[in-house]
């Protein structure tokens, strides 16, 4: 158990962020060796696992240990909006904090790649060896999908946001259950394990307040990582995933369109719901859009949903749609269509 303490300017400072493809290329190499949620992630396994690069694979079980300790560079480089940009940033990364994130402990010797000890973390060949291995990895992982990935992660990440400013800190973290548990001032985390010692642990932002980062790729236990300096706390946390939405992001362009479960779709009604749901709407304010009765716009949307077209987000008796990168994807080939 973790259980993450709030003060009222730690409150007033947390925010959500979509921290970018380096981020989920990291916390693709640690789901790349699991084995749990495989109904999600099964697929996207094996078409990856023979395209992994050679230095990837030895960098693998470092940089995003299977079972626990993972590298920061989330905190270290921040947000980034292409593989391009995360890879300048770790260059120019100070060598110092880089040289400690790279050896936390001697325990992790073991795991670390030849090439990443000598002549240092620090060396300049070293770190852009570290940043092209990245990118590498990237290209064969998670660039196929980045697109729908950054639709399905900045679509939540909306939804959360917009929570926060219409009902407060505490409204957008309950709608994180059962991954996080609200219990003002803490929010608790059930599962969580740190990476030494054992049993529970009390962790005080102390003013500096918290990131909340949804990802595709983290475990169903978010991960914590607390920077060198006194900036925000990062959470990174699983962003909310099923079936259909792992067959709306892992399809072929344009497979979608042929799902059988699309043929639900035929109809003015749900066509006007997906078109509407590029921005998101509650189940009610949807209804009163479309002059239709909540209970059908109910309806309509679980169609949408189970075709992998829409995602949903609850909090307490309200429900909250917006429209999956497949649905986009839908959408915008049925407005380009002569």
């Amino acid at each position: 158990m973790l259980r993450i303490w709030f003060t009222l300017e730690d409150l007033a400072r947390t925010r959500v962020a979509v921290l970018g493809p380096l981020a989920e290329t990291q916390l693709s190499l640690r789901m790349l060796q699991r084995r749990e949620e495989k109904v999600l992630f099964d697929g996207w396994r094996r078409r990856t696992r023979p395209r992994v690069p050679p230095d990837a694979r030895q960098l693998a079980a470092f940089v995003a240990s299977p079972q626990w300790w993972m590298v920061d560079l989330f905190t270290l480089l921040g947000p980034v909006s292409s593989i391009e940009e995360g890879r300048e940033r770790l260059l120019s990364a100070p060598r110092a904090q880089l040289r400690a994130e790279l050896s936390p402990d001697a325990r992790l010797d073991r795991r670390r790649p030849s090439w990443l000890s000598h002549p240092g973390a620090g060396d300049g060949a070293v770190v852009e060896r570290l940043a092209n291995s990245l990118a590498d990895y990237h290209a064969a992982s998670v660039a196929p999908y980045w697109e729908r990935i950054h639709q399905h992660l900045s679509a939540h990440a909306h939804l959360v946001g917009k929570l926060m400013a219409a009902h407060g800190v505490g409204a957008a973290l309950e709608s994180l259950a059962p991954y996080l548990r609200w219990q003002p001032p803490v929010l608790e985390l059930p599962d969580y394990r740190p990476w030494q010692g054992a049993g529970d642990y009390e962790y005080h932002l102390g003013g500096r307040g918290i990131v909340l980062a949804p990802s595709l790729f983290c475990r169903p236990v978010p991960q914590l990582f607390a920077p060198a300096t006194d900036a925000e706390t990062l959470l990174i946390y699983p962003a909310p995933r099923d079936p259909a939405t792992a067959r709306s992001i892992w399809s072929p362009p344009g497979a979608g369109a042929s799902h059988k479960a699309l043929a639900a779709l035929l109809g003015t009604t749900r066509a006007a719901i997906l078109a509407t749901l590029v921005d998101d709407y509650t189940t009610t304010d949807l209804a009163r859009r479309l002059s239709i009765s909540p209970s059908s716009a109910s309806q309509h949307t679980g169609v949408l949903r189970q075709a992998g077209l829409v995602s949903t987000t609850r909090y307490r008796n309200t429900v909250h749609h917006t429209i999956t990168p497949q649905g986009r994807a839908l959408l915008d080939g049925a407005s380009t269509t002569p």
